[in-house]
């Protein structure tokens, strides 16, 4: 018989260092996810400086290439925004049977290629080609980035993950305000440059060349990431299942995502255009404060560029992060209603703050009221992805989630802009017919964004039990 008490010892002895090694690995671990989300929001902060800069020098280009400005918009909208949201769901079915890592390389050089053939082009032709290979390259960051972080990241802060990578959009849409018109004045006060070759391009092509050359740097830092396995329940298991929901039933059966989210309409489209509605209302405001300010309240453009970049860089980016952290705070504290509780807050939220804009008489009352509304309407950024995530099953996440991103830019870029323009020419008048138009809209679509949601409470709270098994990622 073996004595007890000579092995007791060295067993007291090795589970302290056990205990340690594990501890040490978990430490490594949650290190390594910050790592991931840092850079993935760091690149999607990239891409939106390069999205947006064509914005900022709308005026130069006109000049230079002899534009109209049905062309710049074409250009700004249509040429990125269709391609952006079309080509994204192809992608997402990549991100589904490749290499996330490599389809975000391969991304990024792409946009950052077409980043700097914008400063190349000499026509209006030749800039809508370089312009749709942005909106190509970067459909593919987002699907590739929520599923990457999913299988990366402790199931209790997905929502936090995914909002922190959100916020890199908030961010690069203020940086590319502010970083891309301190290169562009740098570089018109260096003119001329006396540089072989460089020496024959305009100051505004030369700021494309510049915002291009940091992709070198993230196609690196992506090769060097870890290509995270796949988490959650496979199909045989749902299938096999005879307790688990007809939803999970449905998709085990299923090969396409349309047909996927069509049996599921309930859960994914109250979810999807919920959200997009509350997206939208950030939208409009981006895309006519600065009409509504120097038009009808008199402020300066030097001033509402820095003002409006200053709202992305700081009251946006808070709003993402809490509705992150509520999100998985409430989902551990109500599982079957946590998430989406603070959808709906957010609606309730921005509602009143809309309400009010109606009354407004001043461009520093404007001024506070938007930052308010980017602020509460950010805390569904975040969350919407990763609820996404959450509710589909794992073979179609990428493609689903390449769903929702057209979805929201269809109706935040695609409705949105044209909705308010044409309540502005045709429904108001006075000299407030823009503001009051802008105001209508995003209170007509806040009022839909909470019917929607509480919707999505509804169904979300049905399917609560098959959601939590499946999702088994630690």
């Amino acid at each position: 018989m073996r004595d007890i008490s000579r092995t007791e010892p060295g067993v007291s002895r090795n589970e302290p260092q056990d205990e340690k090694n594990n501890g040490e690995h978990h430490k490594a671990g949650r290190l390594y996810s910050f790592y991931v989300v840092g850079l993935l929001s760091a690149t999607m902060a990239f891409s939106l400086i390069d999205r947006f800069a064509l914005s900022l020098l709308f005026e130069p280009i006109k000049a230079d290439l002899g534009l109209s400005d049905t062309q710049l918009g074409l250009l700004h909208g249509l040429a990125f925004g269709l391609f952006y949201a079309a080509i994204g769901i192809p992608m997402g079915r990549l991100v589904d049977l490749w290499s996330r890592k490599w389809v975000i390389f391969w991304g990024v050089a792409v946009w950052s290629v077409a980043t700097v053939a914008c400063g190349l082009a000499r026509s209006f032709s030749q800039l809508l080609l370089a312009r749709i290979g942005v909106g190509v390259g970067e459909a593919t960051l987002s699907p590739a980035g929520y599923s990457i972080i999913t299988d990366t990241v402790q199931k209790q802060w997905l929502a936090t993950a995914i909002s922190v990578f959100q916020m890199g959009s908030l961010i690069g849409g203020g940086l590319a305000f502010l970083l891309g018109g301190a290169i562009y004045t740098a570089i018109s006060a260096a003119i001329p440059l006396n540089i072989p070759f460089l020496d024959q391009f305009q100051p505004w092509q030369l700021t494309f060349f510049v915002l291009g050359l940091p992709g070198i740097v993230f196609m690196i830092l992506t090769v060097l990431l870890r290509e995270p396995p796949r988490r959650g329940r496979d199909d045989k298991t749902i299938e096999n299942n005879v307790d688990e929901s007809a939803a999970a039933k449905t998709a085990a059966n299923i090969k396409g995502v349309f047909p996927y989210l069509w049996e599921n309409k309930g859960l994914f489209g109250s979810l999807m255009l919920g959200n997009a509605c509350i997206i939208a209302i950030s939208y409009g405001m981006l895309s006519w404060s600065s009409a509504v300010l120097a038009r009808e309240l008199g402020w300066s453009l030097s001033d509402i560029g820095f003002r409006v970049g200053i709202i992305m860089l700081t009251a946006a980016p808070a709003g993402v992060l809490l509705g992150g952290v509520l999100a998985d705070k409430w989902s551990r504290l109500y599982p079957k209603n946590g998430l989406s509780r603070v959808l709906v807050m957010a609606g309730v939220l921005t509602l009143p703050f809309l309400i009010a804009l109606q009354f407004v008489q001043t461009g520093l009352q404007f001024f506070v009221l938007m930052t308010v509304i980017q602020f509460t309407t950010g805390l569904v950024v975040g969350i919407g992805p990763a609820a996404i995530q959450i509710v589909s099953v794992v073979k179609l996440r990428g493609r689903a989630s390449a769903v929702y991103v057209f979805a929201v830019n269809a109706v935040g870029l695609g409705l949105g802009p044209v909705s308010i323009g044409l309540l502005s020419d045709y429904v108001f008048s006075g000299d407030k017919n823009l503001l009051h138009a802008l105001a209508t809209y995003s209170t007509i679509m806040c009022c839909l964004a909470i019917f929607l949601l509480l919707k999505f409470m509804k169904y979300y709270a049905r399917e609560a039990d098959e959601i939590a098994r499946r999702m088994e990622i630690g």
